[in-house]
């Protein structure tokens, strides 16, 4: 079994690396230095010598883009864009820490349930073409936004945090719902929303202050709004003037962030351009990003490697190619990745031999206990797989106490972290144990009868109702989720044993969620989900029995009462605490199965590293990108990634 990730990886290696080289490769000395001396001699300050960069960034996208509209949608290069052409708040300095934006300063009362912040003075929304619409930016914008979004007909994109949050909001939303639903008769839709402004947290105190009054104390909420596109503001009138093509595209929105969409080509190219009337121009190193449609039969490395794009995640079998080339000192680790990879479990499919299996603990557990997670990371990094490991829903190095305590070293996370889950006896011994609960003698499971199992468009399949179980894996055909759902199933096989487990993998070419995950057309899928902002509730609240990210519909009520109690905590200390023990329930029941991080294991990229906002919770930005006529050599990355660590513990404690 060990030898099996071994072989896949020795596979790719065979590939041929056919790709134009038009890019100059990673140098081998750093810029503006003596050639002669070694990238190992050279310090930060001669790495950053560098005196010109490039006044353009290119980067692509692969899906099609309805909208632009930030309150609604859900794609992520969508919510990268508006995040550098909309200003929040505040925003992230290059260590992490919060510095103005939009509000100049903020303040907070004791219990930090009511947040202040003065609007920034003199900042106007400009047009597709950057002219000035003699707009102004003020608070009333931030309220209008929150305004805007409680209105269930602008389908607000995963509202629940924000409408629980902020007070009022949760009564505002639902009574308009009712109304549009005919539940509620005592008031018109106009009663309703006319009762905004007295019913809401959220007030224009004057023309430049903005005040936010929150259901329960919020020591993350700066972190939540640099997370949350709800939290953004927009031109009230002309949003609504607009209807329903708000957005729809460039021409069709405002900006006031540090770029504006000049040009969009739907399904071909999407360029921004640098905001004239920027209030920190300065810090607008970048004049224009082009983005454009990745052709369809090309990787993003053959793009990178023609010069056609600025940056590139690079694929274990990828990286394996590189190796022994001239691309190869430019392969550099990505760090950081909030989003974790998880095995979804149907607990309401149509299979009647799965239903009654995953109702079992035991049999979740021995599915939990079957994977190797080192091997299914090598995968992502076939060098240091480690790193990506993660047995946790929420993220490592991201949610930390008033004591500094990371929240994911509670005890009872932190025992999780060090479980290992790849025993494969201890598998077989939960699965024994689940089939002597839920079978006969002679291997009949009981309660159930032979049947067809309709998970149509993914294919129908036909089950005796006995042993073998039979589980249906619905995965996407991508190559990559293909080799790892390939390896899960000789995982699983193997530890739980082929007399016991049938594992089937069907690759559905039109995957997505209303195929797949929403009809419940699957009993085993793989996704992943993101640590949204410092707060455990991004996602436990989210994963309760009602919560919109249970998408295999279990039923766990001893962890809907612990998320409850989190809510309802008096301090942040105890929210966290019982956070930690609902996250705990959640896994050690294996109701989902986290197993991976979502990071990719390297990179290139013709950019200055750490020299932009280091968002940890929200969409990259643009300001202060210095982009390089070649890649960055990982020797130069380490010089940098040295001395930017020093300087990041330096600011992070003077915070």
């Amino acid at each position: 079994m060990k030898r099996l990730p071994a072989l896949l990886l020795a596979m790719v290696m065979v590939f041929s690396l056919a790709a134009c080289q038009s890019q100059k490769p990673p140098a081998s000395n750093t810029p503006g230095n003596d050639p002669n001396k070694p990238v190992s001699e050279q310090s930060a300050d001669d790495i950053l010598s560098t005196k010109e960069y490039l006044k353009t960034y290119k980067t692509s996208f692969s899906s099609s883009y309805a909208s632009f509209n930030y309150f609604s949608t859900a794609y992520a290069t969508v919510r990268s864009i508006v995040a550098n052409c909309i200003d929040g708040l505040v925003e992230p300095d290059i260590y992490g820490v919060y510095i103005p934006s939009l509000a100049e300063k903020w303040e907070h009362n004791e219990d930090q349930t009511v947040w202040t912040f003065y609007i920034r003075k003199g900042v106007n929304w400009v047009d597709h073409t950057g002219a000035d619409t003699g707009l102004s930016v003020t608070a009333q914008d931030f309220v209008d936004g929150i305004r805007y979004i409680g209105d269930p007909l602008n389908g607000a994109y995963s509202l629940r945090v924000v409408r629980n949050l902020i007070e009022g909001l949760y009564d505002y939303y639902w009574d308009l719902d009712d109304i549009d639903c005919g539940d509620k008769t005592d008031m018109t839709r106009e009663q309703a929303l006319a009762r905004f402004n007295d019913m809401v947290g959220v007030k224009a105190l004057d023309e430049y202050t903005v005040q936010y009054t929150l259901t329960s104390s919020a020591p993350y909420f700066l972190s939540l709004i640099e997370s949350s596109m709800l939290l953004l503001p927009v031109e009230y009138d002309y949003a609504v003037a607009q209807g329903e093509d708000f957005a729809v595209d460039n021409e069709h929105m405002l900006y006031c962030g540090g770029y504006y969409i000049s040009h969009f080509e739907r399904d071909k190219a999407i360029t921004l351009s640098k905001n004239p009337l920027y209030w920190d121009l300065e810090h607008i190193t970048v004049d224009t990003v082009e983005y454009q449609m990745i052709p369809e039969g090309t990787t993003s490395l053959e793009m990178f490697k023609r010069g056609e794009v600025d940056s590139v995640s690079v694929e274990a079998e990828e990286y394996l190619t590189l190796q022994g080339t001239e691309w190869a000192n430019g392969l550099i680790p990505t760090e950081r990745s909030l989003s974790t990879n998880y095995l979804w479990l149907d607990f309401a499919g149509a299979n009647p031999e799965f239903n009654t299996f995953v109702q079992n603990e035991n049999f979740r557990k021995a599915l939990q206990y079957s994977l190797d997670r080192v091997a299914i990371a090598s995968l992502r990094d076939p060098v240091n797989p480690q790193r990506i490991l993660r047995g946790t829903i929420n993220a490592e190095d991201c949610i930390y106490d008033s004591n500094g305590m990371d929240y994911t070293d509670y005890p009872v996370l932190k025992a999780i972290k060090e479980t290992d889950y790849n025993n494969p006896k201890l598998a077989r011994q939960y699965m024994e144990t689940a089939v002597s609960e839920l079978c006969d003698e002679e291997g009949n499971i009981k309660g159930i009868s032979a049947t067809q199992v309709d998970y149509l468009p993914v294919g129908t399949f036909s089950v005796d109702a006995k042993l073998p179980v039979t589980v249906i894996y619905v995965g996407t055909d991508d190559e990559n989720e293909i080799v790892m759902a390939q390896l899960m199933k000789s995982m699983v096989e193997e530890a739980i044993g082929k007399d016991l487990i049938d594992f089937q993998i069907v690759c559905f070419s039109g995957w997505t969620y209303g195929t797949v995950a929403d009809p419940l057309n699957y009993d085993i899928y793989f996704d992943s989900l993101s640590t949204g902002y410092a707060d455990p509730s991004g996602l436990l609240t989210r994963m309760t029995t009602d919560g919109a990210e249970n998408v295999g519909c279990y039923t766990v009520p001893e962890y809907d009462e612990l998320v409850d109690r989190a809510m309802e905590a008096d301090t942040f200390e105890k929210r966290l605490a019982y956070f930690a023990e609902a996250e705990a329930y959640l896994c050690n029941g294996a109701y989902v199965i986290p197993f991976i991080s979502s990071l990719r294991g390297y990179y290139m990229t013709n950019c200055m590293p750490f020299t932009s906002p280091l968002t940890l919770y929200g969409n990259s930005k643009f300001k202060g990108t210095l982009v390089m006529d070649r890649p960055l050599t990982l020797a130069e990355y380490n010089t940098l990634d040295a001395a930017y660590e020093l300087a990041r513990a330096e600011a992070l404690k003077a915070d």
